[in-house]
C-alpha cells in the first residue's frame, strides 16, 4: 500500500500530541474527551489539508459528526441500519489501518447499494479513486452496472446513483470481461465489475490494473461464498479465483468481502476470512464478521417478507436386489420422505413427486396474482434436464402461463433473467447459480425442487421471494415456499424460525459413510423404485397447520375465491372467533390491477456498444446492397473490406478499438460521411 495513501490518518504519536495540546478537552464544545474522540483535520484532507499536528484538532464524537454533516452533499439516500453499519465499520477499520472488512448478509439486505454508497463516501473523502467489484455470475455483473448508473435511450442518466448528489459521487461501474481499459483515466471516481471466471481467464489484465492503482481502490468480493469453490468453474473459476482475489487484495486500499454464508460453496473456509471456535459446538468454527444482516433484521426493519412454507410428504419405495447365487428374492422397503431424505435426488426426479409440487406453485402464484397481476413465482431444479422437463410440463398443462427458463450457462441466463424481470411473466424455471443475487421483488412464490440443503444455498433460493416490493404495502406481502418435507428442509425451517445468531449456516456436516475400524463390506444393490407425493402441511414464521387442516382451508379458499394463504386465512377465521370447520363469509372481491406495461430494460455499456457496432455493420451492408453488391456478387468480400476500411479511416477507429460509446457512435456516424 502506498505511503501517500496512509497519510490520510494521524499516527499514534500525532494523536497523542493533538490530545495534549487540547488538554483533553473538545476544541469545539469544551467537554472532556473520552476514548471515542476524533483527531480531525482543520482544513479537510480531501481539500488539500496536510496530516500534521498543526492542522489537527481534537473533537468529541458529536462535534466531529456535526462538522461532517455540514460538509455532506445533498443526498436523498437514507441508509438502512445495516448499510449505515457497513459504511461506519469500514471507515473505522481503515482508520485503524486494517486491510479488510468481512460482512455476512442475507439476501435482500441491500448489500449492493451498501458498497456503492460506501464507495461514494470514500471517493468524497479522498480515500480512493476507483472501485473494483467481483461477482460470481454475468447476470450479477450486469445488474451491478445497470442498477447503479446507466444511460437511457435519450441520453439521460438513470439508476440508484440519482439518490446521491451529482456534484461528487461514484461514477460508472462498467461490466468488463477482457477488454481494456478496465477504468478510463479521464473518469476518476468510477469502477468496473467482473466475474470471478473473468478474473481467472484474464488474470494479467486485472492484476496489472491493481498494481497500477495500488492503494487507491476499494476491492469488493461479492457473494464470496462462491469464490474459490474447488473444481467448479461455474461457481467462480475454481480455487484459482480465490488466489487471484487475494492477490488483487494485496494492492487494494481496502477490501470488503460480502458473503451469504459463513463457508464457501464447497464447505471450506472463505478466502481472507478468520474463524474462531464455536462455544456451543466444538466441531464447528464460527466466522469472525465485522457487520451482519440477518433474516431477523429484515423482518424487524420491514424489507423482508414473512413466509409460509408448504411441505409436501412423499411415500418412497426402495428395492434391493437379491443375490442370484443364493436364490434370494428382491426386498422392498417403503418409508416416508419426512423420516429419511437420504435418497432425495431420485425422489425429486420422479414425476409423481415433482409434478404435484409444481402444481402447488402454480396455484400459489394464481392466488398471489389476485392481489396484483405482476406477482410471479420461481422454481429451482436440480439441473438443466430437470428444468427443461418442468418447463415442458408447465407449457402442456398450463398453456396460458407465461413461463421463462434460465439455466446455469452464462450464454443465455442473464438475458432470460432480465426478460423475466422487465416483462409480464408468471413463472421462471431455473437451476442452481442462475438465480444467485437475482433481484426481482415481484417473485413471491418459490418452489424448491433442488436437492441442495445447506443453509446458505437455501437462503439464496428462498431469498428471491423474501424481498419486499415497493409497489405493495409491506404488511400485505408474504412469501409462499413450496418444498418437499424432508428432514433437512425441516431443519432449514427451524433455522428461519429460531433466528440463529450466526445467520445462515450449513444445516449439518457431511456424515461419515464409513464406520471407524470396520472392514469394507459389499453393499446390496438397491435403488429408489418409486416416489409419490402424498400430503402437504403448512408452516410459517410462528404457526403451522397439519395436512388435514390445510386441505380443509384450501377447500374453503376455493369456495370463496380467496387469495389469502392458508395460514393467513386460518388466522383471520380464528381471530373472528369462528371455528376452523365453520364456513367463513365471502370476502369482498378485489379488483385486479392492470399488469405493468412492457418496456425495454436498460442496457449495459457493453450491450449498447455491441448494438451500435451491429448497426454500423448493417449500414455498410446496406450501402453495398444499394449499389447492387450482394453476398452472392463476385468480389463481395473485397468490397466489404474496402467499405469498412473507409469507415474506420473516417472514424479513426476500427471495430475492435471502438470500445466506448463515444467511439462506437463516432464510427457509426462515419458511415454517412465515408460511404457517400
Amino acid at each position: 500500500m502506498s505511503g501517500i495513501a496512509m497519510q490520510r490518518f494521524f499516527s499514534t504519536r500525532q494523536r497523542q500530541l493533538i490530545y495534549e495540546q487540547a488538554e483533553g478537552l473538545c476544541q469545539r464544545c469544551g467537554i472532556p474527551l473520552d476514548e471515542s474522540w476524533h483527531a480531525d483535520h482543520r482544513i479537510p484532507w480531501a481539500e488539500g489539508g496536510p496530516t500534521t499536528v498543526d492542522n489537527g484538532q481534537a473533537l468529541c464524537e458529536g462535534c466531529n459528526l456535526r462538522k461532517g454533516q455540514q460538509m455532506q452533499y445533498t443526498d436523498n439516500f437514507v441508509p438502512r441500519p445495516f448499510q449505515r453499519e457497513v459504511s461506519t465499520v469500514v471507515l473505522e477499520r481503515i482508520r485503524a489501518e486494517k486491510d479488510r472488512t468481512i460482512v455476512l448478509a442475507s439476501p435482500g439486505s441491500g448489500k449492493t447499494l451498501a458498497y456503492q454508497s460506501l464507495a461514494t463516501r470514500l471517493i468524497r473523502e479522498g480515500l480512493i479513486d476507483y472501485v473494483a467489484v467481483f461477482v460470481p455470475r454475468v447476470a450479477l455483473a450486469q445488474q451491478c452496472e445497470i442498477s447503479w448508473m446507466h444511460k437511457t435511450s435519450n441520453g439521460a442518466i438513470g439508476g440508484l446513483c440519482l439518490l446521491f448528489d451529482g456534484t461528487k459521487r461514484l461514477g460508472m461501474i462498467r461490466h468488463k470481461i477482457s477488454d481494456p481499459p478496465l477504468t478510463h483515466p479521464n473518469e476518476p471516481g468510477s469502477g468496473f465489475v467482473a466475474t470471478y471466471s473473468a478474473l481467472v481467464s484474464s488474470e494479467r489484465l486485472f492484476v496489472e490494473w491493481a498494481r497500477k492503482h495500488e492503494g487507491r481502490f476499494l476491492l469488493i468480493a461479492d457473494e464470496a461464498q462462491f469464490c474459490g469453490a474447488a473444481g467448479d468453474r461455474e461457481d467462480g473459476g475454481g480455487t484459482k479465483a480465490g488466489g487471484l482475489v487475494e492477490r488483487v487484495h494485496s494492492f487494494a486500499r481496502h477490501t470488503l468481502l460480502l458473503t451469504g454464508t459463513p463457508y464457501r460453496a464447497d464447505n471450506q473456509p472463505l478466502i481472507l476470512a478468520d474463524y474462531e471456535p464455536n462455544p456451543t459446538d466444538p466441531r464447528r468454527m464460527t466466522l469472525i464478521r465485522d457487520a451482519e444482516a440477518t433474516y431477523a433484521d429484515g423482518i424487524a426493519e420491514g424489507y423482508l417478507r414473512r413466509f409460509e412454507m408448504h411441505l409436501t410428504e412423499a411415500r418412497v419405495r426402495r428395492r434391493t436386489l437379491g443375490d442370484p447365487s443364493a436364490s434370494d428374492g428382491d426386498s422392498v422397503l417403503e418409508y416416508n420422505l419426512s423420516d429419511d431424505g437420504s435418497e432425495l435426488v431420485p425422489v425429486l426426479k420422479d414425476e409423481k413427486t415433482w409434478q404435484p409440487l409444481v402444481d402447488r406453485v402454480v396455484r400459489a402464484v394464481k392466488d398471489k396474482q389476485k392481489f396484483n397481476r405482476a406477482y410471479r413465482g420461481l422454481v429451482s431444479c436440480m439441473g438443466q434436464s430437470e428444468a427443461k422437463k418442468v418447463q415442458k410440463y408447465l407449457a402442456e398443462r398450463y398453456p396460458d402461463l407465461r413461463v421463462g427458463l434460465a439455466i446455469s450457462s452464462d450464454a443465455g441466463a442473464p438475458q432470460e433473467l432480465r426478460n423475466f424481470k422487465h416483462n409480464p411473466m408468471d413463472i421462471l424455471v431455473t437451476v442452481r447459480m442462475a438465480f444467485i443475487g437475482y433481484d426481482c421483488p415481484e417473485i413471491t412464490v418459490v418452489g424448491v425442487l433442488t436437492h441442495y440443503r445447506d443453509g446458505g444455498h437455501l437462503m439464496q433460493l428462498v431469498g428471491r421471494g423474501l424481498r419486499v416490493w415497493d409497489k405493495m404495502p409491506p404488511r400485505e406481502q408474504s412469501c409462499v415456499i413450496v418444498a418437499p418435507d424432508d428432514p433437512k428442509m425441516q431443519g432449514f425451517l427451524s433455522l428461519l424460525r429460531d433466528e440463529n445468531e450466526q445467520g445462515l449456516k450449513l444445516l449439518e456436516e457431511r456424515e461419515d459413510s464409513e464406520k471407524e475400524g470396520s472392514e469394507p463390506v459389499q453393499e446390496s444393490l438397491s435403488f429408489v423404485e418409486a416416489a409419490v407425493a402424498t400430503t402437504t402441511r403448512a408452516a410459517g414464521n410462528e404457526s403451522e397447520m397439519d395436512a388435514d387442516e390445510l386441505q380443509l382451508v384450501e377447500y374453503i379458499k376455493s369456495a370463496v375465491d380467496s387469495a389469502e394463504t392458508p395460514l393467513k386465512l386460518k388466522d383471520v377465521v380464528e381471530l373472528a372467533g369462528i371455528m376452523l370447520k365453520a364456513a367463513p363469509s365471502v370476502p369482498e372481491q378485489r379488483t385486479e390491477p392492470d399488469a405493468p406495461p412492457t418496456y425495454e430494460p436498460p442496457k449495459t455499456d457493453r450491450e449498447q456498444i455491441a448494438a451500435i457496432k451491429a448497426q454500423t455493420a448493417e449500414a455498410i451492408k446496406q450501402h453495398l446492397y444499394q449499389r447492387g453488391v450482394t453476398p452472392e456478387s463476385p468480389g463481395y468480400q473485397d468490397a466489404m473490406m474496402q467499405a469498412t476500411k473507409r469507415v474506420n479511416d473516417a472514424a479513426g477507429y476500427n471495430a475492435q478499438q471502438a470500445n466506448t460509446l463515444e467511439k462506437a457512435n463516432r464510427r457509426l456516424r462515419a458511415v454517412l460521411s465515408a460511404l457517400k
